[in-house]
């Protein structure tokens, strides 16, 4: 901050001079003007007195003493001139010196009433540091960001995660509600609210919770916080069916024996002991309908090609839109690799797949790891999900 008080003072510093400055120069000129006028008409007197004197009306007695006169009117006009202006002089300067004075008081005043210092502070913080050492930090910083800017949602919601880590969720709570006034109803903001809410709650799913997860629901089915902690919920509600059917949702969005997938099947597999425990029938796990695929690519191609290669493998209807209904991500080094697309590998939520409708399995290579370009493509026009056949799809085709 030195640089930017060094900077300001360097201004006033400017701003003062250029208030003085014509005040100097006005008196200096004022003063030339009036002595300039009085001599002029002292030499213009002395010269009429002289002119008279030669054509014989002045004696060179009355000569003298005329010039005399002339020279003691001459210093008595230039005399009251300057006592009638010292006054308004010296009262304008006054002014000046008190103005002068006050600027910088004013200039302080105003930048401190409206100026930005905390943010530029925080601004070159950020720019030396830009990643915090621990989470209390990352408290701390993001504090001092909603200060500063207040109306930053993104930075309200960075706040109440921040916090969740921290297991404070009464704090979490409020950061979370802040970012839902200033952001809109946003899924994940409407889940990580209700979440924040049930953990301060004492793991108690409150009305406005129920409703915050509700409408997160009806704007993303997937949306894997608020399927995870209705599954919770229900669960220690003893509403067994009812967490298996939440998450066995939300598994559909996981990737097959991922980490995630697998710790959701184990409370899948608790809340169906609970009902047989119970007497009860769990219900049936979903049977999702998908598309068997052997992917492989020409070795004449793969030679050219570096393992770090992106291979985007998708399925579309032929005659639909172009965004695919499921895709997956690889890498070139991973083929030849037998897979399977279905419902949870859906590009957008609320995606189902019939056995009657025609599909199109495409797999493309991108060098630049976007899956709207490639270099090289395979296609097989004809599949249908739910067939027991593995379509044999090779990349051998080049993109024009």
């Amino acid at each position: 901050m030195t640089d930017l008080w060094l900077g300001a003072a360097a201004l006033l510093l400017v701003a003062a001079v250029m208030m003085l400055w014509p005040l100097r120069r006005r008196q200096r000129m004022d003063r030339v003007d009036r002595t300039a006028l009085n001599v002029a008409l002292y030499e213009e007197r002395v010269a009429e007195l002289e002119a008279q004197a030669r054509a014989g009306d002045l004696s060179e007695a009355q000569l003298a003493a005329a010039k005399g006169e002339a020279s003691r009117l001459l210093l008595e006009d230039t005399a009251a001139a300057d006592a009638r202006q010292a006054p308004l002089t010296r009262q304008f300067t006054w002014l000046l010196i008190i103005a002068v004075l006050v600027l910088p008081l004013a200039v302080l005043g105003l930048y401190r009433q409206w100026g930005a210092a905390d943010g530029l502070a925080l601004y070159r913080e950020m720019q030396a540091t830009p990643q915090v050492d621990s989470l209390e930090a990352l408290i701390d910083r993001t504090q001092r960001v909603v200060q500063v800017q207040p109306e930053n949602g993104e930075a309200w919601y960075m706040l109440g995660r921040a916090y969740i880590g921290a297991q404070n969720p009464e704090k979490a709570a409020d950061a979370f509600g802040n970012a839902l006034a200033r952001l809109g109803e946003q899924p994940e903001v409407l889940a990580q609210l209700a979440q924040a809410r049930y953990f301060a709650n004492g793991n108690k799913l409150d009305a406005e919770s129920a409703l915050a997860l509700d409408k997160a629901i009806e704007l993303d089915p997937q949306q894997p916080t608020a399927l995870g902690l209705l599954g919770i919920a229900a669960f220690e509600a003893d509403d067994f069916a009812g967490a298996i059917r939440y998450w066995q949702q939300l598994q559909q969005g996981m990737a097959e024996n991922s980490p995630g997938a697998q710790a959701i099947q184990g409370g899948i597999d608790r809340a169906r002991q609970r009902m047989i425990d119970a007497g009860q029938t769990p219900p049936e796990a979903p049977v999702l309908l998908a598309v068997k695929a052997q992917i492989s690519i020409d070795p004449a191609l793969r030679a050219s090609l570096p393992d770090s290669a992106s291979v985007f493998v998708f399925i579309r209807e032929p005659n639909g839109p172009p965004m695919p209904l499921a895709a997956k991500r690889l890498t070139l080094a991973e083929l030849p690799l037998e897979l399977s697309l279905s419902e949870a590998d859906a590009m957008l939520p609320g995606v189902k797949l019939s056995a009657e409708q025609p599909l199109e399995l495409v797999a493309r290579v991108s060098l630049d790891g976007d899956a709207r370009s490639g270099t090289h493509i395979g296609r097989v026009d004809e599949v249908r999900a739910g067939s027991e056949q593995v379509y044999q799809l090779v990349i051998d085709q080049s993109v024009e």
